[in-house]
């Protein structure tokens, strides 16, 4: 019940839209398709009857008749099943992509949702899995076994009644009395499946907690391949494929011990249920056989039993075949509620900055997430046009500092009153796989910008060379150097022309004439914007109009001749 009450809680968002209108047609298609082959099965199961009794009394031109509505009832039954299942296929991917929105759009919020928990450590293990893998998982194991019960249940309705009607009734003298059982072959499947859900419950109890560490493990196996392959530069420069080689198969590792517990409690559940499938294919026959022997029903008539038996047995038994699905499905929806719980709860720290049309004034005392102070009171005013310098020993916490007044970091006391109209470009520069014009226009899309302001913005930088590569998708972090990378973010800056600038040792990578060239045109191009940099580029000091020496004990006022200078 508590699964179920997550699930509803995951969908319930998506298939209340307006979107998901189609999805429900879809579905009760699907559906509508799917269970109709219970109507054949039914129909089948009448032909068998027919076609056995045929046969026994020898009858050619009966059995010629039936052959020939056999091809009818087959056809029929192709049709419903392909199509339900295509039906299906094309709902899965609808609803996950209304799914995958939705909660990208927690993950992805403009609060920064996704980096605010990863810096309060509040993130859970691999979000990008449950947001890739255990949507798909989700919606796939949900129409599954949704759609296996309802053929089931629709199932048991129709041959229970079969079953009821072919099976009579069987008597027992016990105790001096006889003792007369109506539908006795009904009640034997009733009991017959019921402990085979007990014993399936008993043995595959373990399998819950198995898939969900499965999910996990393999997640993190996937999560050091992808780092080992973005940081290769590194790993081959200090030559430590051995190392990492073996932290790979240390949690390879853990992937084998998990599998091994899963394979051994599959094995078990799979001994007994390959078993009791086989056993209901035999078990109508023998309960029956004393009445056919005795003349009482035909050969038709046992078949008839036979698969009216195995179909109502089948059908309570849903259960025990979808035992495996349905442990991963828990697994599954445990997994994602957790995260999505996460994202819609707002109790992750957040910093409180006052959004205003000034580019920024701050007076603050930053400090760490156990509450240590990390930079002690520091006021700061900039207006548009201005560039302060911040430098520092490293740890000072110059970074901290940017986070800080970029909204990003919760941890300090005081006021930050400035615009929202912002750029912040950590050290860790972000190029991802793709076009080289969305990567210049990021934030915003390369349609907003001709053809023409990317190249200029390219030249301004000095990388007139990728004038012609701007629909290249490629890995630029890999294809360019260092320098220009930094470049790509210069030009970044001049094309969103954001009103405050945090740059974080973004020409750490440049030659002095070249970083003094790019800071100059920044500040010419965006007279209206004020730019922080965090730098140990002590020449940079030449264009700054302010800068704050971090660490620093003043011998006197910290206000000195030539450019003002904040002293923290």
């Amino acid at each position: 019940m508590k699964t179920l009450k997550q699930f509803f809680y995951l969908v319930k968002p998506f298939l209340g839209q307006r979107a998901a209108l189609y999805c429900w047609v879809l579905l009760l298609a699907s559906l509508t398709l799917t269970l109709s082959s219970v109507w054949f099965n039914v129909q089948m199961n009448m032909w068998n009857g027919d076609f056995y009794n045929a046969l026994q009394k020898l009858d050619g031109q009966a059995l010629y008749g039936l052959l020939q509505h056999f091809v009818v009832l087959v056809s029929g039954l192709i049709f419903v099943v392909v199509m339900g299942n295509y039906l299906k296929q094309m709902l899965i991917i609808r609803w996950r992509k209304g799914m995958t929105a939705q909660i990208l759009s927690y993950w992805l919020s403009p609060h920064s949702k996704h980096y605010m928990l990863r810096l309060t450590a509040q993130e859970p293990d691999n979000p990008d899995q449950r947001i890739a893998e255990d949507i798909r998982l989700l919606i796939e194991s949900t129409l599954n076994l949704l759609v296996t019960f309802l053929h089931s249940a629709l199932t048991l309705v129709s041959f229970a009644a079969i079953l009821w009607t072919l099976s009579g009734s069987l008597s027992i003298e016990f105790a001096g009395h006889t003792w007369t059982i109506a539908g006795y072959m009904f009640w034997a499947c009733i009991i017959y499946t019921l402990v085979g859900i007990v014993l399936t419950q008993w043995i595959g109890f373990p399998l819950r907690r198995l898939h969900m560490e499965k999910q996990r493990r393999e997640a993190d196996y996937r999560s050091m391949l992808i780092s080992c392959r973005q940081h290769g530069d590194a790993i081959a420069g200090q030559r430590g494929e051995n190392q990492d080689k073996r932290e790979l198969m240390q949690r390879f590792s853990e992937i084998i011990k998990n599998w091994n517990q899963l394979i051994r409690n599959e094995r078990n559940l799979s001994f007994y249920t390959v078993g009791y499938q086989q056993v209901t294919a035999l078990a109508p026959v023998l309960l029956a056989l004393p009445k056919f022997l005795a003349g009482e029903i035909m050969l038709g008539g046992l078949m008839q039993l036979r698969q009216a038996f195995s179909s109502v047995a089948t059908s309570l038994g849903w259960f025990i075949f979808a035992y495996k699905e349905i442990a991963a499905w828990q697994a599954t929806v445990s997994r994602l509620y957790n995260f999505v719980v996460l994202l819609e709860n707002d109790n992750a720290a957040k910093a409180k900055v006052t959004e205003n049309d000034s580019p920024l004034r701050a007076s603050l005392t930053v400090t760490t997430a156990d509450n240590s102070c990390l930079i002690p009171s520091v006021s700061l005013a900039i207006q548009p046009g201005e560039l302060l310098l911040i430098s520092g020993r490293s740890g000072i916490g110059k970074s901290t500092l940017l986070r800080t007044l970029s909204g990003h970091w919760p941890y300090f006391s005081g006021d930050i009153i400035r615009t929202p109209d912002l750029m912040w470009i950590p050290q860790r520069l972000y190029l991802p796989v793709s076009r080289l014009d969305n990567l210049l226009a990021y934030p915003r899309d390369a349609t907003q910008f001709s053809e023409r302001d990317l190249q200029h913005a390219l030249t301004k930088v000095g990388l007139e060379k990728l004038h012609h590569q701007l629909p290249l998708e490629a890995d630029w972090g890999n294809r360019l150097s260092g320098g220009e990378q930094q470049r790509i973010m210069f030009a970044r800056l001049l094309l969103n022309r954001p009103r405050l600038l945090l740059l974080d040792e973004t020409t750490s990578a440049l030659d002095e004439a070249s970083a003094l060239e790019l800071l100059e045109k920044l500040k010419i191009e965006l007279r209206d914007s004020a730019i922080i940099l965090v730098s140990h580029q002590r020449f940079l000091s030449s264009l700054a109009d302010n800068t704050l020496r971090l660490g620093y004990q003043p011998d006197a006022s910290p206000l000195t001749s030539g450019i003002p200078e904040y002293v923290a």
